[in-house]
């Protein structure tokens, strides 16, 4: 096996495709039946947790060959395969997935360990080609994982790597878009978040290395697609506690960004920057560390790490955002010129594939660059500085507000009370969002409904839940409509 660049390293995508990334670069290796796992292999799995995957590959080449071996050289190479932020798989990429099938025909591995292997191959290739737009062919592959592991799980129900597999693919299944459910229905596929959860839950019990990894494939699920954040940062807290590698600990970096915890998110950056050499394995961190810095309104700091990224991410997607930021500190910061210069260069580079990079996209191109003030309320509600928030929410005049500032107001305003617990002004001001939006693809108003849609259905008013749920389908066009639908569409199953 070549040895793996990891200079260039994974993106923070969102929703079902930030999922399905997150668990290619997260995967963790299992425990197999009846095999006595190695100090060599012990090695190579601590190598890839903390992202050295050179060494991890030099590790491999020299172990024999086993069931084990083989499922960390299928990880390590659609690791290095995903992490490349190309478009479409090219050709020796595609290649791989019938290598590793051909060689592992040529094992003599037992039923149980073939076929969970068959099954991860499926299903580690499905995540690329649906990552990289081949649909069609990633949902066969889909299907072919599900059936591997659903007739592991008949044939050998003592065996738990199987489960992870139909747990995780259960609840995929579960969350996958409206417009894809026709698809299913042809494959024969229904999906099942509670029995996947339950199934990942069976094998996270299991007290072997296994359950690292159906732990944060459980925290992973529970932020990105089932919009309960706080579970994940009970169950990551402990996790990372016990497993402190580079891996685990952007995992649960991410996951307390995701849940307004920037403070803590910040002490776990700067855990890893004593623990780890620098510059950083994983340029994302110091993507973060430039959010959080925003937030706490530390612009020259917060430039200085958007810039690191920068220099040391070699994909395409966060760059787009990343100038963006650059440039709103610098308007934050009165220095126009400067903020002009990093908006031309958000303009000019980079993708927007991912919803962050097209929603910095689109404030450029319809020159939506809103007030300071509602900037700085809206990075500090972001990362959890309420009482910072707060001042600046109650120094705001809104009369001098156009139509776009004034209906971002309500609806920050809104966030700001629904985060810090004040629940009777944040329904006040979610409402006003959906009374004061005049362009409909602005995402204040659909947000603001999924959010009434949310805090209804959990104070068991389910004839207003569905009232606002459905309205989301009025709006069209707008910045997360993906991930707004998305959530709407799982929480109305919860309702029907």
């Amino acid at each position: 096996m070549a040895i793996v660049d990891y200079k260039v390293l994974p993106k923070a995508n969102h929703c079902i495709r930030l999922f399905l990334f997150a668990l290619i670069i997260l995967h963790q290796t299992p425990v197999f039946a009846q095999q006595n796992v190695k100090l060599d292999i012990n090695s190579a799995y601590r190598q890839y947790l903390n992202f050295q995957l050179d060494s991890c590959a030099k590790t491999l080449e020299q172990l024999p060959s086993s069931p084990l071996s083989f499922y960390l050289k299928v990880l390590l190479t659609s690791t290095t395969i995903s992490i490349q932020d190309r478009d479409i798989l090219d050709k020796s990429a595609k290649n791989h997935e019938n290598e590793f099938l051909s060689a592992l025909d040529k094992t003599d591995f037992d039923e149980a360990n073939t076929n969970f292997l068959k099954s991860e191959i499926k299903l580690q290739w499905a995540i690329l080609k649906f990552k990289n737009g081949d649909e069609f062919s990633s949902f066969w592959s889909l299907k072919q994982a599900y059936s591997l592991a659903l007739e592991n799980v008949n044939r050998h129900p003592d065996f738990m790597p199987s489960y992870k597999t139909l747990g995780l693919l259960h609840i995929l299944f579960g969350v996958f878009p409206e417009k894809y459910h026709w698809i299913l229905s042809i494959l024969g596929i229904e999906g099942n978040v509670d029995l996947g959860l339950s199934e990942l839950e069976k094998t996270y019990n299991s007290n072997s290395f296994f359950s690292l990894e159906c732990g944060l494939i459980r925290a992973l699920a529970q932020t990105y697609l089932l919009n309960s954040t706080e579970k994940s940062v009970e169950s990551l807290t402990e996790i990372n506690k016990k497993n402190d590698y580079l891996l685990v600990n952007y995992t649960f970096a991410l996951v307390l960004m995701k849940n307004a915890e920037s403070e803590n998110t910040l002490a776990i950056i700067e855990h890893a920057e004593h623990k780890y050499p620098q510059p950083f394995v994983i340029p994302q961190l110091y993507y973060l560390k430039g959010e959080i810095l925003l937030q706490k309104s530390k612009y020259e700091e917060a430039i200085k790490n958007y810039t690191l990224f920068l220099n040391s991410f070699s994909g395409e997607n966060l760059i787009k955002d990343a100038y963006f930021k650059i440039g709103i500190c610098y308007f934050l910061q009165d220095k126009p010129e400067q903020a002009k210069v990093n908006f031309a260069k958000s303009k000019e580079n980079g993708s927007a594939k991912i919803e962050t990079d097209k929603n910095a996209q689109i404030a450029l191109e319809q020159e939506v660059i809103s007030s300071k003030e509602l900037y700085m309320m809206r990075y500090a509600t972001d990362g959890g500085y309420y009482e910072k928030a707060l001042k600046i929410h109650d120094n705001i005049d809104s009369s001098k507000f156009n139509d776009h500032d004034l209906c971002e107001f309500y609806y920050r305003s809104a966030r700001l009370f629904h985060k810090s617990g004040n629940q009777n002004k944040a329904i006040e001001n979610y409402l006003k969002t959906i009374q004061f939006q005049k362009v409909p693809n602005w995402y204040f108003a659909p947000n603001a409904a999924l959010y009434l849609g949310l805090m209804y259905k959990e104070q068991n008013k389910n004839k207003e839940a569905l009232y606002y749920l459905a309205m989301i389908g009025n709006y069209n066009g707008y910045p997360y409509q993906n991930s707004i639908r998305q959530k709407s569409a799982l929480a109305l199953k919860g309702l029907k």
